[in-house]
């Protein structure tokens, strides 16, 4: 994930630098970047984020700080955007609630 990518409201899931053991509430779930790290912050430095695990964690990861990537985005599309063939849409929680096939191709 680069630093250009990072953007408050990204679902993520464990990357490849990731050894927090279940921080997470497990293999496979699910997070929210909810703080990007800047310049004079000692809780958030740059290239870190903090995330709000669905399962109820709230912590900070490496994006990039010390060459090490605790995470990666699990989908970037907009809430109800067509992807491919298929419309996704979600809550506000993220969670899907249906998919069907589109009408337009993208």
């Amino acid at each position: 994930m680069s630093n250009q990518a990072i953007k408050v409201g990204l679902r993520v899931v464990r990357g490849p630098d990731w050894q927090w053991r279940d921080q997470d509430g497990g293999e496979g779930h699910v997070g929210t970047v909810v703080e990007i790290g800047s310049e004079g912050n000692p809780r958030n430095p740059p290239k870190t984020v903090f995330v709000q695990w669905d399962a109820g964690g709230r912590t900070n990861y490496r994006c990039g700080y010390q060459g090490k990537h605790d995470l990666r985005v699990l989908d970037n599309a907009t809430l109800g955007e067509q992807v491919s063939l298929f419309r996704f849409l979600a809550n506000r929680e993220g969670r899907r609630l249906s998919l069907s096939l589109s009408d337009t191709h993208t």
